[in-house]
């Protein structure tokens, strides 16, 4: 029998279905350890983004990735 505790922490990825591709890929990328810490490097060095940094993983410009973010 399933337990209702997975549905309901299953539940609160339904928004997911109504994000865009571009939301979607920021949604797994902000949650990648290897780009958090890459954050945390970058923005430690109090540097402004630069284009040559964001492209190394496919953006336009660096953006933080709090745990919190909806």
């Amino acid at each position: 029998m399933p337990n209702i505790n997975d549905w309901m922490a299953n539940a609160a990825y339904l928004f997911i279905l109504l994000l865009d591709r571009p939301a979607i890929a920021w949604e797994h990328l902000r949650r990648s350890p290897d780009y958090r810490n890459d954050w945390r490097r970058f923005s430690s060095r109090g540097q402004k983004s630069s284009d040559a940094h964001a492209r190394k993983w496919g953006l336009r410009f660096l953006r933080e990735s709090r745990d919190g973010c909806p």
